[in-house]
């Protein structure tokens, strides 16, 4: 019965592969093609391959400035929610205080607030506070809107280091925050190293906040700043599948250097 299935689900698996990298081999292609010989075989290789579309977008598009911006958003954004998230799910899954699961609630009631319901609310408070049209006025709201997903998974995490560890820090004389630092924190080195690629890649793919926030141009991400290659009378597909490759980059390298310790994270806390 198992010889007889292998060969379906090798044929099923290659099957649903091919349609998801289709997308990304056109886009490939589409970078590499001149605007002449753009719909010209477009599935065929073409030869020689084809930069200018790369090089145009990057120095002539302003696509190096966005993606320098991106850089600068998304990392600030992962440095404050892992700077803030672990502590605070420490907190909630080792650490007994009045009022915790209550707390521990209104972190949970976060999760079901999506974030256009509060862009209005959010635009007030931002111009009140001077932040408009600056960077700080899309790091800290990113920040914000990711702790609460950010907080419930590092609490799951949390919950998975064995108490003994703890009780034996503490009666060595470790203060808690040694013992989170020096005990906790190399423990669930895997959970953080998946918090960390899920909230730069949030930060990273966030185009209504800063489209909102942002209105200098040298300020914008990647996600507003491609909007510019799609003029009014015509649109840059050659420039678009660049830049597209270009921000999609990041992402895959990040994910290839971390995947091990994305899927332990992931499944911390799903076996008990």
């Amino acid at each position: 019965m198992k010889t007889t299935t292998r060969p379906i689900q090798t044929l099923v698996l290659a099957v649903f592969a091919i349609y998801a990298l289709a997308p990304v081999y056109l886009v490939v292609l589409a970078s590499m093609r001149s605007e002449a010989d753009l719909f010209s075989g477009p599935l065929s290789l073409p030869w020689p391959f084809n930069l200018e579309n790369f090089r145009r977008v990057w120095s002539e598009s302003g696509f190096s400035t966005y993606f320098w911006n991106s850089m600068v958003i998304s990392l600030s954004v992962t440095i404050i929610v892992l700077l803030t998230a672990p502590l605070a799910g420490f907190a909630f899954a080792k650490v007994r205080f009045r009022g915790r699961e209550a707390l521990f609630a209104l972190f949970l009631a976060g999760l079901v607030v999506p974030a256009p319901s509060v862009i209005v609310a959010l635009y007030g408070n931002l111009q009140a506070l001077g932040m408009i049209d600056s960077r700080l006025g899309v790091i800290l709201p990113q920040a914000a809107l990711l702790t609460p997903f950010s907080v419930f998974m590092m609490r799951t995490v949390m919950q998975d280091v064995p108490d003994e560890l703890i009780e034996a820090s503490t009666m060595d004389g470790a203060s808690l925050i040694r013992t989170f630092v020096g005990v906790v924190l190399p423990v669930v080195r895997p959970g953080l190293m998946s918090l960390m690629l899920i909230v730069f890649l949030f930060s990273w793919q966030e185009y209504l906040l800063p489209l909102v926030v942002l209105q200098t141009e040298t300020l914008k991400p990647i996600t507003v700043g491609a909007a510019s290659l799609q003029g009014r009378y015509g649109v840059d597909y050659g420039g678009i599948a660049a830049a597209g490759l270009i921000a999609f980059a990041p992402l895959v390298l990040l994910f290839l250097l971390l995947q091990r310790s994305f899927v332990r994270g992931l499944s911390a806390g799903a076996v008990k």
